[in-house]
């Protein structure tokens, strides 16, 4: 290698190299020689960055740079990078800082002022976007919905009112009840599951959420998720401004005629959403509304 190639990688910065998502073959050139090259690798998971490492023949000193000791390891890496060492920071797959502790680490060198750069490569995320078809010129990347079961279902109904495709993860052993809250919020807004991406088993299935529930149910998934949900179909300029008025009293007068034929409050104001230029929450505070004109305290009937 020439003095000129391995100058590429300068002492005293921290290089986020991206590593395949599935395939080990999915690994670029350069990323290849910032992990021979660098003094040490900052890893999420030891045994899975070995078995990487292993397979090129790289052997380099690890250092475990995780969510529970983010604080001391991410000082070790400040203290290599004033002595000029090259660090290399990879997650278990993908993009390194995105959906896992690394961007503390990026704010701690921020502080210091210290550099770092990117060599890029794999991402789950942009993978599953191109592969569900969806449009893919503009959408939002979320991330991991919460594991609290209330919060969750504030995070679902912000989506809901999204007009763009949205990327987002999901764990195998949440996925179901995550679509279960999807079905409840989304109605038959169409959404898909994409899981081990460029493995062997790759698999991108389209449904409602209520219909992939289901097929989670009879398919336990495993592997890495991920969800891409179809862009909302933009009426006029959406909520208050697009619906005006008439909008909302069409609206109301659906919701007395749904709820009083005996339809959950649930599924009244999924539908109305799903048939009006008003979000869900907009449709919502319809329900609360004539829910406190009708006298009603608990979620029943409104006539």
């Amino acid at each position: 290698m020439s003095k000129e190639q391995k100058s590429r990688f300068q002492g005293g910065t921290l290089y986020l190299c991206a590593t395949p998502i599935g395939n080990m073959e999915d690994i670029t050139l350069r990323a290849l020689r910032c992990l021979q090259e660098a003094d040490v690798v900052a890893v999420e998971n030891p045994a899975r960055s070995r078995k990487l490492m292993r397979h090129y023949g790289i052997r380099r000193p690890l250092i475990a740079y995780r969510e529970d000791n983010r604080e001391r390891a991410g000082r070790q890496i400040v203290e290599r990078l004033k002595e000029g060492q090259v660090v290399a920071l990879v997650t278990d797959a993908g993009v390194p800082a995105i959906s896992d502790p690394g961007h503390h680490l990026l704010r701690l060198l921020q502080a210091e002022g210290l550099p770092y750069s990117l060599v890029p490569g794999p991402s789950a995320a942009l993978a599953a976007l191109l592969l569900s078809g969806y449009p893919a010129g503009k959408f939002v990347f979320w991330g991991f919905l919460s594991r609290k079961a209330g919060r969750r279902r504030q995070e679902i109904q912000l989506l809901a009112a999204e007009e763009k495709t949205v990327v987002l993860y999901e764990s195998p052993h949440r996925l179901q009840r995550a679509l279960q809250d999807m079905a409840d919020i989304l109605g038959e807004r169409e959404l898909a599951v994409c899981r081990e991406l460029t493995k062997l088993h790759e698999e991108v299935v389209r449904g409602s959420a209520a219909e992939l529930a289901e097929w989670c149910r009879q398919h336990p998934p495993r592997g890495e998720i991920a969800l891409v949900l179809s862009p909302r179909e933009a009426k006029g300029n959406g909520g208050k401004d697009a619906g005006g008025e008439n909008e909302r009293e069409k609206v109301r007068e659906r919701l007395r005629r749904d709820l009083a034929e005996g339809m959950p409050p649930t599924r009244a104001v999924s539908a109305a959403a799903r048939d009006s230029a008003l979000t869900r929450s907009e449709v919502y505070d319809l329900y609360l509304s004539l829910q406190r004109g009708s006298g009603e305290n608990g979620g029943g009937d409104i006539c």
